[in-house]
């Protein structure tokens, strides 16, 4: 990927670091650390930051610098039952300018998906694997729709590849199945199938999240640090419990 600034490269590094879970919630973002890690000047690290602080991904503390911001799990949740929504609307209108060039480069993604899932690089699948759905939705007409769903990605920071990559494989499947339904034109079909996939993965990063709340021992190997800290599990477990109830709540299983 080409960058066009310093900025934008140390602006794409910080946040992939943060939506992969390198960077955790309230750990502390260093200037000095941070360029040399990235090998540039403070200048483009400082601009980054300060990009990151409008989009909510950091915050700063008086008197302690930047540190990666919490993530408020409802917040999150409720944005995504939103995004979807909105990517419903953005893949319906999108099936019609779909060429079948555009299907073979969408193809083209999906192998790359299903080496770097073998490879076991989920990190990188991550970031394709938003590729794949992109590359669908940008055929939409509807500009300001596109430009809504693309600040509905900066308020979701889930990772189903990261938490739930056991879902992994039968994702692959259904993106094989969109890709069919597309090609054949198919809109309800699409939607059908796209519906579903996402709820199934959403519900396979609850089902990961209610393990790691009855066993908390479990919460670093299973990347769910990105949402919680021990303290607050061993202190609010049950209220948490019930937060995932209302989360599955908005991720019904059936395509309706």
């Amino acid at each position: 990927m080409q960058f066009e600034t310093k900025k934008d490269f140390a602006y794409a590094q910080i946040k992939n670091d943060i939506l992969s879970g390198k960077l955790k919630p309230g750990e502390k973002l260093v200037i000095r650390t941070l360029a040399a890690k990235y090998g540039m000047s403070y200048i483009p690290i400082r601009e980054a930051l300060s990009q990151l602080f409008h989009e909510g991904l950091v915050h700063t503390v008086p008197y302690t610098g930047t540190r990666v911001a919490d993530i408020n799990i409802e917040k999150v949740f409720e944005a995504t039952a939103l995004r979807n929504e909105v990517e419903i609307l953005c893949l319906k209108t999108a099936i019609p300018h779909i060429t079948s060039g555009d299907i073979q480069a969408i193809r083209d993604i999906l192998k790359s998906l299903h080496s770097l899932y073998e490879e076991r690089n989920i990190t990188r699948y991550m970031i394709v694997n938003h590729t794949f759905y992109s590359s669908f939705y940008e055929k939409s007409p509807y500009k300001y729709l596109k430009e809504y769903l693309q600040e509905l990605y900066q308020t979701g920071r889930t990772s189903t590849s990261l938490i739930a990559s056991h879902y992994i494989p039968e994702s692959l499947k259904l993106h094989e199945e969109l890709i069919s339904f597309v090609e054949q034109n198919d809109i309800d079909g699409a939607i059908r199938c796209h519906r579903y996939q996402k709820r199934a993965a959403i519900r396979a990063v609850t089902a990961i999240m209610r393990e790691v709340l009855l066993h908390p021992e479990q919460l670093e190997s299973s990347h769910v640090d990105m949402f919680y800290r021990r303290e607050q599990i061993d202190s609010d477990r049950d209220s948490l419990m019930q937060q995932l109830d209302r989360i599955e709540a908005l991720f019904p299983l059936s395509a309706d």
